[in-house]
């Protein structure tokens, strides 16, 4: 080794050369800004998501379920508890299994187009939440070279942002349709079975519920 290759650069150098750099991308504190701003929607957007599949796979799942400890009897529970929520692939695989229950006329193009949308959503959010951007490209592209071509097993266009970006939305409003879609269906099934077994709305016995535990809070203080 030549005494140039035995040489650690300073502080002062790594700054000279930040700043050599950032001088020779046109309008880099925009891109810079815009992909931050770009990059906490994508993240934002991904929790909403995972939120609502938590909620989803915590209270639904389940019909007509007799907790034998509190007595009580449920029309709708959830097929895991807070405490054992696996991670995003496990949560898709279970979502799936719940939508296929309710609408069990599904084919099995829709079924694997599901699960492939699933898979689409969790490896776009991966790409923007671990993956750098490339500034040198002429498109504002991701970083595609080792150690990030793993990201892009699905689909190598999500190495341009904009592409990226655009399919995620898409995924995104097509995957809300679905809970809302999904959710409706287990309101009307939540109905269905307080008329046929207790003889009233489901409202309406929440309502009493609210007004019987209001009475027993208030006949417990002093």
């Amino acid at each position: 080794m030549d005494k140039k290759e035995k040489e650690i650069p300073t502080i002062e150098d790594m700054k000279k050369e930040a700043l050599k750099f950032a001088e020779s991308i046109p309008n880099l504190k925009e891109k810079h800004q815009w992909m931050t701003e770009i990059r906490g929607n994508v993240i934002e957007f991904s929790i909403i998501i995972e939120e609502s599949f938590n909620e989803i796979i915590t209270r639904t799942g389940k019909e007509l379920v007799f907790n034998h400890e509190k007595e009580e009897l449920y029309l709708i529970a959830g097929i895991r508890t807070k405490k054992d929520l696996p991670g995003f692939t496990t949560k898709s695989r279970d979502m799936k299994k719940l939508i296929e229950k309710i609408f069990p006329e599904l084919e099995e193009v829709s079924k694997s187009n599901l699960l492939d949308a699933f898979k689409k959503f969790e490896a776009i959010r991966d790409i923007f939440a671990h993956v750098p951007i490339n500034w040198r490209s002429s498109e504002l592209e991701f970083d595609d070279n080792p150690p990030y071509y793993h990201f892009f097993y699905l689909n190598h266009k999500w190495k341009n942002v904009f592409a990226a970006l655009s399919e995620f939305m898409s995924i995104h409003k097509w995957i809300i349709d679905v809970i809302l879609t999904y959710n409706r269906h287990i309101l009307l099934s939540q109905e269905l079975y307080s008329r046929i077994l207790l003889g009233k709305s489901f409202s309406a016995i929440s309502e009493e519920a609210k007004k019987s535990n209001t009475s027993v809070n208030e006949k417990k203080s002093p």
